[in-house]
């Protein structure tokens, strides 16, 4: 009879009693170039490549990304049907939702028709008023004054998916302003022109009107899921360490050089 050695025994038991990682889901923004989109089915961009990153550094989880409309990620998030959501700023009036640490830094600027711009506007947002201003769905960037005066009609609001359509119907007139990330609109723009679906004279007569505060990105967290997800406060935690430490590396920022000059779809 062939017995094995102590240490093969053990050896053998701890091979057998492996866990494989847990799937962890996290609903993308589908349509919000170039930090998180989809394209051919699969999450891309900026923030779905770092997660991917940050997934390989984690110890019993992985992370499957799963691209959706952001405002169907929003009422997932509120419902608890879903645990994780990327790309949120931080809003304190969504009660139902908890926070990453903060992993990149975006600039909110507002761009305007260049005709809109021929009366002075210096000051935001009291002279916009009157004006009919795009927004992505579900995205409330612009600050506190300015969403007041959209709730007391002094500002109109035309809101589509994402933010090539909102691009499209500033430049077609159908719209005075958009106020987004200054990354993103940029790369929109060059995307549009590059396909031929804008011409560089219609790009040109868009003009930066205001640039704002920042905002930061962060992984936003149902707080209505934890009977679903017992697991949540350590994965919260995982995730924190390791884009904490990506930061401090200059991974994050070697990512968005990568996927911004890399050739993406």
């Amino acid at each position: 009879m062939i017995r094995c050695g102590l240490l093969l025994c053990w050896a053998g038991l701890a091979l057998g009693a492996s866990v494989p990682p847990r799937q962890v889901v996290v609903l993308t923004d589908n349509g919000y170039p170039p930090y998180s989109y989809e394209a051919d089915g699969r999450a891309v961009g900026v923030y779905n490549e770092v997660l991917r990153a940050a997934s390989q550094r984690m110890e019993g989880y992985r992370i499957e990304l799963r691209p959706v409309p952001w405002k169907r990620g929003l009422v997932e998030l509120e419902a608890g049907r879903a645990m994780a959501l990327s790309p949120p700023y931080y809003r304190p009036e969504r009660e139902y939702m908890s926070y990453s640490a903060p992993f990149w830094q975006e600039q909110v600027v507002v761009y305007c028709r260049a005709e809109v711009m021929r009366t002075p506007r210096q000051h935001w947002p009291a002279d916009f008023l009157g004006l009919r201003f795009g927004n992505n769905t579900g995205f409330r960037p612009g600050g506190k004054a300015f969403w007041q005066a959209v709730q007391r009609g002094e500002i109109q609001l035309d809101e589509a998916p994402d933010t090539r359509g909102n691009l499209l119907k500033l430049i077609n007139g159908r719209m005075d302003c958009y106020l987004n990330d200054k990354l993103s609109i940029h790369y929109m723009l060059d995307r549009l022109q590059r396909r031929g679906a804008i011409s560089a004279s219609q790009r040109g007569e868009l003009v930066e009107a205001v640039s704002l505060n920042g905002e930061q990105a962060y992984i936003g967290f149902s707080k209505r899921g934890s009977q679903r997800y017992p697991y949540q406060d350590d994965f919260i935690q995982q995730l924190n360490a390791v884009l904490e430490r990506m930061k401090r590396e200059g991974r994050i920022a070697a990512i968005v050089e990568q996927v911004l000059h890399g050739g993406l779809p």
